[in-house]
């Protein structure tokens, strides 16, 4: 009975010391696992959306390790960086660049002469039209001159030359010296065609459409040599007229289209010739011009002066192949402008100027 009691109060023991181990060691750390600490949030932090809590702008605690923070050193004023230098550009060169002529307002003068009528319309004026819508075309680019022949024949008279053609080429060339003529140009009138009827069964008024064939001759006023012909030919739609004088009408329409087929073809071959005219008389330091206003010459523009230079033949053909470019003489400054297309120039460097000397303009 008593070791009974014995083994009973050893039991109670036993357990209870069990009981006490197992509560001692309920709050160690799992191996390979430590104990995290619970994050305590404001509530004001803390966001539900659709039920569930978010936690907005929380940041995790720093660790009691962590080094603390090296002194960190005076900061320095930061150095003021200097402007970067840039380099000075060259000088541009004084001289001018070289323009074509049309942009430094120099207009070619251009002699126009006889167009031949060789349509089976003799007895209508076709030569004269084409040659007055050929001279108004030419104006209205202002790039050109004209001169009709008229104007021409009667320069050259005073002068006290006697010729029977215009277009002899040692007219051509002395109208090139004394005038300042850079080109002349001529041509011929062929296949002109009318076509017409009655606007309608109940009409007496006419309908005409026509077409034409203008061929156009351009030549170097200084050596007469042909440059080169141009022929337009214009459609038959776009020339349509009725009524009184319909048939006249439509051939000026066809003429006109004609001259536009190769107007552009002419300027640019016309372009090619240098811009030069001539000195028509010299007194003293004054020297006047063969151009002026209606050549674009401006006050003030200065202008150079050469010798005449020498006309090259070819030695088997005996066909003038141009004039070389004289000995320059000096320049001259334009002073005034008078009459319809003439000159006044001061020298302002050189001498020995004479009539006939070659005046070419300072920007090539």
């Amino acid at each position: 009975m008593i070791q009974n009691k014995e083994f009973m109060v050893s039991v109670s023991i036993l357990s209870m010391a069990s009981l006490f181990f197992l509560f001692s060691c309920s709050n160690l750390p799992l191996i390979g696992s430590k104990k995290k600490e619970k994050l305590k949030v404001p509530p004001e932090k803390i966001v539900t959306v659709e039920g569930m809590e978010t936690i907005k702008g929380v940041n995790s605690p720093k660790s009691e390790t962590s080094s603390p923070k090296k002194p960190q050193a005076p900061a320095t004023p930061a150095k003021k960086e200097a402007p970067p230098t840039v380099a000075s550009a060259p000088p541009r060169p004084s001289y001018s660049p070289s323009l074509p002529l049309f942009q430094t307002g120099l207009r070619r003068k251009v002699a126009i002469l006889t167009f031949e009528n060789n349509t089976s319309y003799k007895d209508e004026k076709i030569g004269e039209a084409v040659a007055k819508k050929l001279s108004d075309k030419l104006e209205a680019t202002q790039r050109v001159v004209t001169l009709d022949k008229t104007v021409v024949s009667e320069m050259l008279n005073r002068e006290g030359l006697k010729f029977d053609n215009l277009s002899d080429p040692s007219v051509i060339k002395r109208a090139h010296q004394s005038l300042g003529i850079q080109a002349v140009t001529l041509g011929t009138v062929t296949d002109v065609s009318l076509l017409s009827s009655k606007a309608s069964e109940t009409s007496d008024e006419e309908v005409t459409f026509a077409t034409a064939k203008v061929e156009i001759r351009l030549i170097d006023a200084s050596t007469g040599n042909l440059l080169k012909t141009f022929i337009g030919r214009s459609p038959i739609f776009g020339t349509k007229e009725t009524g009184e004088y319909s048939r006249g009408k439509a051939v000026l329409k066809a003429i006109d289209l004609g001259l536009d087929d190769v107007l552009e073809g002419f300027l640019r071959q016309l372009d090619l010739l240098d811009w030069a005219t001539t000195i028509a008389r010299v007194e003293g330091e004054n020297v006047y011009l063969n151009a002026g206003k209606l050549s674009g010459i401006r006050i003030g523009d200065t202008l150079e002066v050469f010798e005449p230079g020498k006309e090259i033949f070819h030695p088997a053909t005996n066909i003038s192949l141009g004039w070389t470019t004289g000995k320059l003489k000096g320049a001259v400054k334009v002073t005034d402008l008078f009459g319809v297309d003439a000159a006044v120039g001061r020298i302002v460097q050189g001498a020995g100027f004479g009539s006939n000397d070659v005046v070419k303009s300072a920007m090539r």
